[in-house]
């Protein structure tokens, strides 16, 4: 269906990046945002601005909800589960996979064409060869919608359970804040001795650039289970290894309240015998009871 009428709702950082995309890429885009003047930029560049929620529905064939977080979303479309009938409903808010599964059967009970997807991209990012978007849900949902959603990025179908895009988004941010957390420990050390926190950033993307390729071989490891430390360094090494790190931060002044829950988990491993496996093994310590 090519250049579908697409209502935006939302207009935030993300929400205005897809509305503007979405314009240069010849469709007739319907805004609408809680506080109206956030429309007027996009109403005086092409778009439709709507007073109302409802107003948006009514003129589109899909709708893009690009809202604060879970509650806002069902604030806004429980309400209008009528209207939103017929019409395609992705849904870009950043939620949990069980809010995404809510949602979805939510839908599904009310009879609409739904589909949850996450953004893995910034706003600056949208439409450039660097955007991922990853969806999940109603494969029909995807597919009504695929031309619209393909111009913001590389779309990604992850399956028919609505909370994988979810998932997938989750995970991957857990590994990036984690990353970066890293960056932030090491440069409050560096900090202690005049370094700045910008040359240190540059010593750290050189050092994890250059050590990345290892999580192909830690993805390996875990799948095939066992955790031989010949191919990798035990829990004791680590152990040895963390140790000296928070033993250095905290003799700088610097708190290593961001490596010692992995160290807690090194301990645990440690007591129950596991000393001699891969270090990697305390991912075994991470499911809940």
């Amino acid at each position: 269906m090519p250049n579908q009428t697409v209502a935006v709702l939302g207009l935030g950082a993300m929400g205005s990046a897809i509305t503007a995309r979405l314009r240069d890429t010849g469709h007739a885009t319907v805004v609408w945002n809680r506080t109206a003047a956030k429309a007027a930029p996009h109403a005086e560049a092409g778009s439709t601005s709507a007073a109302t929620v409802a107003e948006a529905l009514a003129a589109a064939d899909t709708v893009l909800v690009v809202l604060f977080d879970h509650a806002s979303v069902r604030e806004h479309l429980d309400p209008l589960a009528a209207e939103l009938k017929g019409r395609t409903v992705v849904n870009l808010t950043t939620t949990t996979p069980d809010q995404a599964r809510s949602t979805a059967a939510w839908a599904a009970e009310h009879g609409l064409t739904y589909v949850d997807g996450a953004i893995m991209a910034t706003p600056d990012m949208i439409g450039t060869p660097v955007s991922r978007l990853l969806y999940s849900g109603d494969r029909a949902a995807y597919d009504a919608a695929r031309e619209v959603l393909e111009a913001l990025g590389a779309a990604d179908y992850e399956g028919e359970d609505a909370g994988l895009a979810s998932l997938k988004d989750m995970a991957l941010l857990t590994a990036m804040y984690q990353l970066f957390s890293g960056f932030l420990q090491a440069a409050a050390m560096m900090r202690t001795v005049g370094v700045p926190a910008a040359d240190t950033a540059g010593e750290v993307r050189g050092w994890l650039g250059a050590l990345l390729p290892h999580l192909d071989h830690f993805g390996a490891e875990i799948d095939r289970g066992g955790f031989d430390p010949a191919r990798g360094q035990d829990v004791e090494f680590t152990r040895a290894a963390i140790g000296s790190l928070i033993t250095a931060a905290r003799g700088q002044g610097v708190s290593a309240g961001l490596l010692e829950p992995l160290m807690h988990h090194l301990d645990e491993l440690a007591a129950t015998g596991r000393g001699g496996a891969d270090w990697i093994s305390v991912i075994d310590r991470l499911p809940m009871e």
